[in-house]
């Protein structure tokens, strides 16, 4: 009994790191950033929970959710790499990441094929070349929001001329 709660208690610092590391607001200025650390070990403790409860699976989280856990610990390690690099002098907020930007790119393709979800490929091909870069939304709270145009934005593709020929999809979120 006292391994359960063990686990629970261990589980609740975890995750209390990782709210902190979203919500709190220092950023990250080094691939060493103690955050970073948190995040790393919460990614060993859950690694770590797996292998323990591999002989019963349903003592584990679900896959999609073991799938987005993995995806969020390596991607947030992997952006902050890539981005020290190419720009040093620069910080990370991580209060900040989110994926608006990505939910709106794929809204904007339902929308151009009629609010198909499951576009086939020829499909996607042509609207995928009609949807302006740049758009993003601004979320109060929530996966939608209204539509946001600006050049300063978080997902836009790097500046200059943009060669996209075909006509934009109409429809704006």
């Amino acid at each position: 009994m006292d391994y359960h709660l063990d686990g629970t208690i261990s589980l609740l610092e975890h995750t209390s790191k990782l709210i902190e590391l979203f919500n709190g607001k220092l950023p990250i200025v080094t691939a060493m950033d103690s955050h970073l650390k948190n995040l790393h070990q919460f990614h060993q403790f859950m690694i770590n929970c797996k292998e323990e409860t591999a002989e019963h699976s349903d003592h584990f989280v679900s896959s999609k959710l073991w799938f987005d856990l993995q995806s969020m610990c390596l991607g947030i390690k992997s952006m902050v790499a890539i981005k020290l690099k190419q720009f040093p002098s620069s910080i990370i907020k991580p209060w900040l990441i989110n994926q608006d930007c990505v939910e709106n790119h794929f809204c904007q393709i339902r929308a151009c094929n009629g609010q198909n979800s499951h576009p086939t490929f020829l499909q996607q091909e042509s609207t995928q070349n009609s949807i302006r870069f740049g758009q993003t939304t601004i979320s109060r709270k929530s996966n939608a929001g209204r539509f946001y145009d600006t050049s300063a934005s978080t997902c836009s593709l790097p500046t200059g001329k943009a060669n996209i020929k075909g006509d934009y999809c109409s429809h704006r979120f």
